[in-house]
């Protein structure tokens, strides 16, 4: 390397930190307007669970392509997402089984304005692990 050269990033970073966080949040969006599609009977809500599974395998994707990679937060998921070859899309799984729960409180009486700070509290604890601001 010639001495004036600066040095190349060991990772470079393919998505920021927004970028995340709307990822996440565009992956739960998702997650709850095809259960909602699926209980209303809509064409194409059919099968969830496969649509939901294939778009956790593109959140996964995605957020490999963050500074850190999957090798820096995959130890910061949840222990649930640590036993798939693919813990990005096992992450992605466990949000939306975390959502779904939380839906059938609601669909059981709870109030939705109870729910709503559980699911930005879940939601923001998933970005920040994932963009290093909490370990």
């Amino acid at each position: 390397m010639d001495r004036h050269e600066a040095p190349a990033r060991r990772r470079p970073t393919l998505i920021d930190d927004a970028e995340v966080e709307q990822l996440v949040r565009g992956f739960a969006a998702r997650v709850l307007f095809l259960r909602a599609a699926f209980h209303a009977g809509e064409p194409g809500a059919g099968n969830p669970l496969e649509t939901i599974d294939h778009d956790a395998g593109a959140l996964s994707a995605a957020l490999a392509l963050t500074v850190h990679g999957a090798a820096y937060w995959r130890y910061l998921l949840p222990e649930e997402t640590k036993q798939t070859g693919d813990p990005g899309a096992a992450l992605g799984l466990w949000m939306a089984a975390q959502l779904v729960q939380m839906m059938q409180s609601v669909e059981n009486g709870e109030p939705e304005d109870a729910i709503k700070p559980t699911i930005e509290a879940m939601l923001a604890d998933v970005v920040a692990r994932l963009v290093g601001a909490k370990h």
